[in-house]
């Protein structure tokens, strides 16, 4: 996949998001709510209890004889180019706002396909989600549709992840220990970085407040070798994954 179709499927993604931000914001009347207001979180969740899902993954953004680790690298490989590139210094600011933007995303992308592709590779990943995750634990179906559920549980936790924000470090972290095993360590640098890429993607690089993020390629080469540094330490964790039996709903319900 190209790099103007990446480019185009974050658009897509930022629409969607800004969708359900919106509808948020209208619930909670406050027209300057995120992803760090009280109440943003449990409104998140009951959108997507009524509102059909956008799926910006639907191809996983894979391409056959590449592997999720490479297309990541190739779009860090790109974006080194364009920060060396001869820019205008009028519009080098403008650049450096795109590009923070597109590593961050980067990095949710690889963390969301490695994490959706490998929690629903075997029974034991996907009893470990549904054990563990808050959210999805709490969902109800009668006796009656036990054996309708049953044959689309897979389904139903791939749709799930599918909805989930995973720009939500907070809940993205937790998630990979206690899914695949899989430690972070320290990574409240992304939690920041997070935040500046909701300002350069939703409001041209300012924040709430009117003013200027103050961003330089300096912090571009930062961003890129702690992203870096965080996409190697997860791969090299996934390559040491165990191989499960294949999923069966035997195995799910069993003791």
């Amino acid at each position: 996949m190209g790099i103007a179709k990446r480019i185009w499927m974050e658009q897509q993604e930022d629409e969607a998001w800004e969708e359900r931000a919106e509808w948020i914001r209208e619930q909670l009347n406050d027209p300057d709510a995120d992803e760090f207001s009280d109440g943003w979180d449990e409104l998140s969740e009951q959108y997507d209890r009524e509102f059909p899902k956008y799926d910006p993954y639907d191809d996983d953004w894979l391409v056959e004889g590449k592997s999720r680790f490479e297309i990541f690298s190739e779009n860090i490989q790109a974006a080194q180019a364009l920060i060396q590139a001869q820019v205008n210094p009028l519009y080098r600011k403008n650049l450096v706002v795109m590009l923070y933007g597109h590593i961050v995303a980067a990095v949710e992308w690889y963390l969301s396909s490695t994490f959706i592709n490998f929690a629903l590779s075997s029974e034991e990943f996907m009893r470990r989600l549904v054990e563990n995750d808050p959210e999805f634990a709490k969902r109800k179906f009668t006796v009656k549709e036990i054996f309708s559920k049953r044959d689309e549980l897979k389904n139903d936790l791939r749709e799930y992840l599918m909805g989930l924000i995973f720009h939500d470090i907070a809940k993205v972290k937790p998630m990979y220990l206690s899914v695949l095993g899989i430690e972070f360590g320290d990574v409240s640098w992304l939690f920041k970085a997070v935040l500046v890429r909701h300002h350069c993607v939703h409001r041209a690089g300012y924040d709430k407040d009117g003013n200027e993020v103050d961003l330089t390629s300096a912090d571009l080469d930062a961003l890129i070798t702690k992203s870096v540094g965080l996409v190697n330490a997860v791969e090299g964790q996934v390559e040491k994954l165990p191989v499960f039996r294949e999923i069966s709903w035997e195995n799910l319900t069993s003791p």
